[in-house]
């Protein structure tokens, strides 16, 4: 099987309340909340992620079937913690920046690593319930409410680990 992104208006909805509402709920709590921003994230949610997070989820869950049970278990979680790696965070902060219309550099970079890092224990067991305890049907959802925490925690570092 090769890769093939999967569209679901489904899984938008689920990515656009998700990732927004999280998203809002991180803004109040640095004191950042603005419409647009709200807006922004929301859209981020629908689109990107709910196309490529399911997409790589499928092809993950493909790529495990001829595994040894332990294996495959395995596989999963370290690929889930690969494709959420720094650069993914850094691109979550970059975006937060830019709807806050705030300037930045490649300081981003470094407080992506400490985030990364910082939450790698969590999410290795989150990410491990997710890929071998959720049914497919549902590990998009499962996911993003697990990002949305995280996106509480990026936000939150984006200011603390400056």
């Amino acid at each position: 099987m090769s890769f093939k992104l999967i569209v679901k208006k489904s899984e938008s909805i689920k990515g656009a309340l998700v990732f927004g509402l999280f998203d809002a709920i991180a803004a109040y709590i640095l004191g950042e909340f603005s419409i647009i921003r709200l807006l922004g994230m929301s859209l981020m949610g629908a689109t990107f992620y709910a196309t490529e997070i399911p997409s790589f989820f499928a092809w993950i869950e493909h790529k495990s079937q001829s595994m040894k049970a332990w294996h495959g278990k395995l596989y999963k979680t370290l690929m889930t913690a690969v494709y959420f790696n720094p650069l993914w965070v850094a691109r979550h902060m970059c975006l937060i920046y830019l709807l806050n219309r705030q300037s930045f550099g490649w300081e981003v970079m470094n407080t992506a690593w400490l985030s990364f890092w910082y939450g790698l224990p969590v999410s290795l067991l989150a990410n491990y319930v997710i890929q071998n305890h959720i049914v497919m049907k549902y590990r998009f959802l499962a996911s993003a409410i697990f990002s949305g925490c995280m996106v509480v925690f990026y936000a939150v570092s984006a200011v603390y680990f400056k």
